[in-house]
């Protein structure tokens, strides 16, 4: 750190988006279980901040084949500055249709505005789910999953009111895109009415990994997805790490062991891991809770994230104030109500 205290690549100041928030965290499991009517379409992973209070949602999904487990410390990480972080495990075995995923995601939507406050009463009766404010992010596959839900692939009750892709991917080459195809190839085609929307790129993800190929291929990755993106759209490339230096810093498993060497990684995931955490919760300070200070700094300066990245691009701006904000709060809200009072019905 240097002597004026600012953050730079070789530390890390206590207090800024890369490093760990304010709050003390607590991750929970909730299984899915047949047998009860409250319980969620799919396992959930839970990150709980402890502190009383109402908190914006995130709903992360995994990649392809990867367990929800793996993200452990990324959404720790988030949740630690004021965010609950439900990361559902869409699947053990998967093909490469993402069609029924995303049916699942919107499922997974639906069931929180009744069943998310309740699984979390009794270990955390002061902590409330602010489901005006809602985010969908995706690693890899997820990715392109959260993008289909904003596209309206699957209709769902919540809004939502960010994006986010973390190196999202769309098959393996432009012509060899997955069901259902997501980019379109031509600049702004993505409308998503608005929504902000952030991706996030790996430098070393269109590389080869010993005799695997790349994780995240030209031409159907990250760079193609801001391309396609509509204003407001942002785009951070962390030019010297890999597609899995997301994860965690252990994964186990046969999986785990996996994602050390099938994909082109970094010297060491804890940089981007922590880079990708802040850079998450600055966008969501910013787009849902109208707070701008930590994102436009971020934009300003990339030479302070502990990783070197490229110069971050950019379509339009977000919104100053919260009139475009409150718009989707309210939507939300009688969306919800709409919801619950169905529910009750049934």
């Amino acid at each position: 750190m240097g002597e004026d205290g600012k953050k730079t690549r070789d530390g890390f100041a206590h207090g800024g988006v890369y490093e760990d928030g304010p709050y003390k965290t607590q991750i929970v499991r909730l299984a899915a279980q047949q047998s009860s009517s409250n319980s969620p379409p799919k396992p959930l992973l839970i990150a709980v901040p402890k502190a009383e209070g109402k908190y914006p949602v995130v709903q992360f999904h995994h990649g392809f084949t990867l367990q929800n487990n793996f993200y452990s410390q990324l959404i720790a990480h988030l949740a630690s500055h004021g965010f609950i972080v439900v990361a559902p495990q869409m699947y053990t075995i998967s093909g490469s249709d993402t069609t029924r995923e995303i049916e699942d995601a919107a499922a997974i939507l639906n069931w929180m505005p009744t069943g998310l406050e309740s699984a979390l009463l009794s270990d955390f009766p002061n902590t409330k789910p602010d489901f005006s404010k809602v985010a969908l992010v995706g690693h890899s596959r997820g990715g392109k999953v959260v993008f289909g839900l904003g596209l309206g692939v699957r209709k769902s009750v919540l809004q939502y009111s960010a994006i986010v892709a973390l190196d999202p991917v769309d098959g393996t080459a432009k012509e060899r895109q997955t069901q259902p195809p997501i980019l379109q190839f031509s600049q702004h085609s993505l409308d998503l009415g608005g929504v902000p929307t952030l991706i996030v790129g790996s430098g070393l993800g269109s590389k080869k990994s010993y005799f695997f190929p790349p994780c995240a291929p030209d031409g159907v990755s990250h760079r193609e997805f801001f391309f396609d993106s509509s204003a407001p759209a942002f785009h951070f490339v962390a030019k010297e790490y890999g597609h899995m230096d997301f994860l965690d810093d252990d994964c186990k498993g046969p999986q785990g062991k996996l994602s050390y060497c099938v994909c082109k990684n970094g010297p060491s995931r804890t940089p981007m891991r922590r880079f990708a955490g802040g850079i998450l919760a600055a966008f969501l300070q910013a787009a849902l809770l109208n707070n701008t200070t930590s994102f436009d700094a971020a934009l300003a300066h990339p030479e302070l994230a502990p990783v070197l990245l490229e110069l971050p691009e950019s379509y339009g701006k977000l919104p100053q104030n919260l009139n475009w904000q409150l718009q989707f709060s309210r939507m939300n809200e009688e969306n919800q109500n709409q919801f619950v009072k169905s529910a009750h019905q049934d």
